[in-house]
């Protein structure tokens, strides 16, 4: 064969190879949405899908791509002997060794998706990874008074401005040494949701319960104020944002007990794209400890939430896009939905539920000598329901007060009854049961919330009583899984053709009929 022929029949194998792949992945690779963007407006970190965040390259921006957040490559293969000549202007490679090389050809298909496992980064390729985006972040830190950015990014620490005009940064204490004891120069990062725990170590708890600064509430909110933008800094007349908490008690030594010790903190910061940390708020859960005790562990959180303008104040997130994902609220018509915690004492609070995570919680109340029976039962109603959602978001992407997908909640109340002055009938606990399923492909399934019921139970109780409420929510999977992909067919090798054919193609499988007809044959042939 001349080579000019044969390598016009490579060249159109070769397009005939690309057209194919092309086909095969533009049906099957057609999902173009970016997971991991729960942030409408706004750059999620690590998101490099993220049409938010930066239009270059993401890499420059964060020091990893979230799993699903890099496009895939596409390659179309056969055999590399087939071919005898490449003049394809599409990007091609070798793959494989000797006899079994593969030659490829790059789809460069423009509607690929984004689920790839990043590259791994080890100590063997780092050189050759880094040294296209080699600058600035590889170099010594320069030692010269510090210039300050217009605007946090993420990974900077968040400054702050005490009373006395010093600056400093919100602590978020951590674990240092093999005792994990706190340190206390460990800065919260913008933007890096963080969770950290250490042990206070103490000589004698009786003597410090009530100086020890961080046992004390007001040790980490109090006479500080945050530094809206990190250009404030220099500038006398900027806004600061304080930092709000609705806890105020102090450490008391009672006894042999010391009351009201920091146990947990919880900072949530607001934030937006254009005017910066707009809101910090404190929580915090506060314990009572022996006083012979000779440490005690603290757990520090530091949550940052997005903030719309047009919103004002409320959180615009998604918990997925479009499916749910595990750890992220549950969202209802009226916002998130909401678990019944205990806050300090006999005060009730509430935290999110987060979904596909089983939870139970809880909180006391008591009648006061003013109310009735009927007041109590809807004080606890309210309690428990929370302004009582009436349908739930079935994707992760369908905002409160936004048109989209929703299951109602069945509710299932029991009757009230009863008075004070003999035993009055009160919900007591709640049940949220949710069932979800996973939809979609199998390769990217995504998590969608079918129904929802709420079950309260009640039970008959003094009205001047100490009534302990429960909230249970559970999460129920109703995936129906589809049949397993069906193995390659078998090679079926047909028998060598024989002296009856085309009578008979095999002697494999040959019926009593068959049999007879060739014995008749071989008769009449031998009588001949």
């Amino acid at each position: 064969m001349a080579p000019e022929l044969a390598g016009s029949r490579a060249v159109l194998l070769l397009i005939a190879l690309y057209c194919w792949g092309r086909a095969v992945h533009g049906a099957s690779s057609g999902v173009t949405i970016c997971t991991c963007d729960l942030t409408p407006g706004s750059c999620d970190i690590n998101c490099c899908c993220d049409p938010d965040c930066s239009s270059g390259d993401p890499t420059n921006v964060f020091s990893f791509c979230l799993p699903g957040s890099t496009k895939a490559q596409s390659w179309s293969c056969l055999s590399s002997w087939l071919i005898f000549r490449n003049n394809t202007p599409y990007p091609t490679t070798i793959l494989g060794v000797p006899p079994a090389q593969l030659f490829c050809v790059s789809s460069t298909d423009a509607s690929l998706n984004y689920f790839v496992t990043p590259q791994k980064v080890d100590a063997v390729n780092f050189a050759s990874v880094s040294d296209p985006y080699s600058g600035a972040s590889f170099s010594p830190v320069s030692a010269s008074t510090p210039a300050f950015s217009s605007f946090y990014k993420a990974g900077d620490p968040v400054l702050t401005i005490f009373t006395s005009g010093a600056l400093g940064v919100l602590r978020q204490p951590a674990a240092i040494g093999d005792q994990n004891l706190c340190t206390d120069q460990n800065p919260a990062k913008f933007l890096q949701n963080n969770l950290t725990s250490c042990v206070r170590v103490f000589s004698n708890l009786t003597a410090s319960c009530e100086t020890d600064r961080f046992l004390s509430v007001s040790y980490y909110y109090q006479d500080m104020t945050v530094l809206r933008v990190p250009a404030d800094v220099t500038d006398q007349n900027a806004i600061r944002v304080p930092i709000i908490s609705t806890v105020t008690d102090k450490p008391i030594l009672q006894g042999d007990v010391c009351n009201n010790v920091v146990t947990q903190v919880i900072y949530t910061v607001l934030y937006n794209c254009t005017q910066g940390i707009t809101r910090v708020s404190v929580d915090f859960t506060l314990s009572n400890v022996s006083a012979a005790s000779a440490s005690i562990s603290q757990n520090f959180s530091v949550l940052y939430k997005p903030i719309t303008l047009a919103a004002q104040g409320s959180v615009q997130a998604r918990s997925g896009n479009p499916g749910y994902l595990v750890g992220l609220p549950v969202l209802s018509d009226i916002g998130r939905l909401s678990l019944l915690r205990s806050l300090v004492g006999e005060s009730c609070s509430y935290s999110d539920v987060q979904f596909g995570v089983n939870a139970q919680s809880g909180c006391v109340i008591r009648g006061s000598n003013q109310e009735t029976c009927s007041v109590l039962q809807a004080r606890a109603y309210q309690l428990l329901v929370k302004q009582a959602p009436a349908s739930l978001a079935m994707f992760g992407n369908v905002t409160a007060g936004q048109a989209g997908d929703r299951t109602p909640i069945i509710y299932q109340n029991c009757t009230l009854q009863g008075d004070c002055a003999s035993s009055c009938l009160i919900p007591t606990s709640l049940h949220m049961q949710i069932l979800w399923a996973q939809v979609g492909l199998l390769s990217n399934p995504q998590s969608q919330i079918v129904g929802a019921r709420f079950v309260f139970t009640c039970q008959f109780v003094q009205c001047q009583d100490t009534t302990i409420l429960h909230t249970q929510v559970s999460f129920t999977d109703l995936s129906s899984r589809g049949p397993a992909p069906r193995s390659s067919p078998s090679v079926t090798d047909r028998a060598p053709l024989d002296f009856f054919f085309p009578f008979q193609s095999s002697t494999a499988g040959m019926t009593a009929g068959n049999r007879l007809l060739c014995v008749m044959l071989a008769l009449l042939t031998f009588l001949q």
